[in-house]
């Protein structure tokens, strides 16, 4: 045994670094990794940090170990193990730690290698943008498609990408903070908005007359629900990216959906087929391959979405200024190289 590093919450709204024993070999089956970086995840995490969550809430006792976008090297192989050998640079769902042991078989079917070309950091970034990427591809935006992305950020951001690369036409991306509304000039959006701007709505309506046909919301705020259906054509599609928790207020079905018949397309990552098939090739595994080709590529860029970049040490005040200072961090990377 030896000993490794990884964050944990034992109560919500407080983070440290803890030290814990390891295995030096992995059980069969199952990879032993050493972590370059972590990227928090500003959504999920933050609200289970935070205890705003069906999983965590702010009466529960439990230890929350967070993490769920790695890149790191593998150190040693069970047996059994075909897909990684030791030394593979690989990235996927692993947590915030200095070292990891994973056996369970579908979470390393989530994992990918890493191609020569993509650094740690952009690897990392990956699942956020397989996130992103699920949401965009059940849109089915075609070449001339008007599409709204209501939040910007990290998935919001790079749905904002997928949308362009997907082919729309006019895009808009809709944003309460400046620093994120900046951040959105660089996805390529022909509109950035503030929807507190009491001209924001004349705008939308003058940039896409009739409605959007594909509306992405991406801030997973209640009050954002019915918002996004009101931006929306008819006919068109509404994802909902964000994970919305809390109920919707004011919502009628009849005006806001039923009669402007639109789809609304839930867009969870656990909505990913789990094997490919001839109808449904795209895992969370395959979009994170075509993910890190587009940034080797130079087709995808991410390095402007990271903001921050902290030792293991700083972790938990790292999550601290994500949940109480959102204008001022995006992509907050651990290293865990040092």
């Amino acid at each position: 045994m030896s000993t490794a590093r990884r964050l944990v919450s034992h109560r919500p709204g407080h983070m440290e670094l803890e030290r814990h024993d390891i295995p030096d070999e992995p059980p069969p089956g199952g990879i032993l990794v050493k972590a370059d970086v972590t990227l928090i995840s500003p959504g999920t995490e933050v609200a289970n940090y935070l205890g705003r969550t069906a999983q965590r809430t702010l009466t529960s006792t439990e230890p929350y170990h967070p993490g769920y976008s790695f890149a790191g090297v593998v150190q040693a192989v069970g047996g059994g193990v075909d897909a990684f050998r030791p030394g593979d640079r690989i990235c996927g769902p692993l947590p915030h730690a200095s070292r990891a042991v994973e056996d369970r078989p579908e979470r390393l079917a989530r994992m990918t290698t890493i191609p020569e070309g993509v650094t740690s950091r952009q690897a990392a970034m990956t699942q956020l943008a397989c996130i992103a990427l699920n949401a965009v591809r059940p849109a089915a935006i075609q070449l001339g498609d008007r599409v709204a992305v209501v939040g910007a950020g990290l998935v919001g951001l790079l749905a904002a990408r997928f949308a362009r690369l997907d082919g729309a036409h006019r895009l808009a991306v809709v944003e309460l903070l400046a620093p994120r509304r900046e951040a959105a000039r660089t996805t390529g959006a022909d509109l950035v908005a503030d929807p507190a701007d009491p001209g924001t709505d004349q705008r939308l309506h003058a940039f896409a007359p009739g409605g959007f046909d594909v509306v992405v919301e991406a801030t997973g705020a209640p009050s954002a629900f019915v918002p996004a259906l009101e931006l929306a054509a008819r006919g068109g599609r509404v994802v909902l990216l964000g994970s919305t928790r809390g109920r919707v207020e004011n919502f009628d079905p009849y005006s806001a959906l039923h009669l402007k018949g639109l789809h609304v397309i839930g867009a969870h990552v656990s909505t990913a087929p789990k094997s490919a098939t001839v109808h449904d090739r795209w895992t969370e595994a395959a979009n994170r391959r075509v993910i890190l080709e587009l940034i080797r590529d130079g087709v995808l860029e991410v390095d402007s979405l990271i903001t921050d970049v902290v030792p293991p040490d700083q972790g938990g005040e790292a999550f601290r200024a994500l949940a109480e200072e959102p204008a001022g961090h995006l992509g907050v990377v651990i290293d865990w190289s040092a």
